[in-house]
């Protein structure tokens, strides 16, 4: 895979974007409550294409550097690389925005499974429970604020002649 400046230039912002909303919102970035205001940016990822992808993948992984959890929290970089992969790749082929609610959704729940079954143990909050506050917390981030985020910059038309699109 070959990359051009302008890729390397969007992973770049888009992964210190993420980065630095996780780590400056800390209190509700991490444990139970995990609601990350940056995980809107996950509804970009369809206009941004695999920069996209990798900027959320790696946005993440620096970001749960300093989690106060320690370096399991690390092991939640693979769910979300999965899923904002997931979210691109279904847009690609569909061009149907509402598949990008679908999918966001489907990223909320599998990271409200593996960061809510991690943090059951810690936090001795049930498990069912668990998931249910990070699942949540992770849809209004990602639906209802990364959705309405998806369709301003889509009729900006800021990526429109991209090549991720045209891929």
């Amino acid at each position: 895979m070959k990359f051009k400046t302008k890729d390397l230039a969007l992973i770049a912002i888009y992964a210190a974007l993420y980065a630095a909303l996780v780590v400056e919102l800390g209190g509700i970035s991490y444990g139970i409550i995990n609601f990350r205001i940056a995980d809107a940016m996950v509804a970009a990822v369809p206009l941004l294409g695999i920069a996209g992808v990798l900027g959320h993948t790696i946005g993440v992984f620096v970001s749960n550097i300093p989690s106060p959890l320690g370096l399991i929290d690390l092991l939640n970089t693979i769910p979300s690389f999965a899923m904002s992969f997931v979210i691109y790749y279904v847009y690609k082929k569909t061009r149907n925005d509402y598949t990008v609610i679908a999918t966001c959704s489907a990223y909320s729940f599998v990271l409200g499974t593996t960061v809510g079954a991690m943090l059951s143990p810690i936090t001795h909050i049930p498990l069912l429970l668990s998931i249910l506050y990070v699942a949540l917390g992770n849809i209004v981030a990602t639906v209802l604020i990364g959705w309405p985020m998806f369709k301003m910059l889509k009729r900006t038309g800021i990526f429109q002649k991209s090549y991720h699109l045209q891929n």
